[in-house]
């Protein structure tokens, strides 16, 4: 059986948060590994992330989001910025 779109986003939302988390040189969790990886352990990381890159100073906001040698730079720009079309930070 096809994922489906809530599963795709929901493992690509993980896939974005651990980029987020390895390229600031912390751990990551082994249920976002988990999630991943698979389509089997898919977790909701969507306010993680949220906060990941709301925690982010400038200098390494620009580092992780706006890194034009990244395809995963281009794809969190592209999620955070649909993000906040539809839930603006507080």
């Amino acid at each position: 059986m096809n994922p489906t779109n809530r599963e795709i986003q929901l493992r690509k939302t993980c896939q974005l948060y651990a980029y987020v988390l390895k390229s600031q040189g912390k751990e990551v969790p082994e249920h976002i590994q988990e999630c991943t990886a698979s389509y089997d352990y898919l977790v909701d990381c969507v306010s993680q992330l949220s906060e990941a890159i709301q925690s982010l100073d400038s200098d390494t906001f620009e580092k992780i989001v706006n890194d034009p040698q990244s395809e995963k730079a281009r794809d969190l720009s592209q999620w955070w910025e649909m993000y906040q079309m539809y839930i603006p930070p507080s």
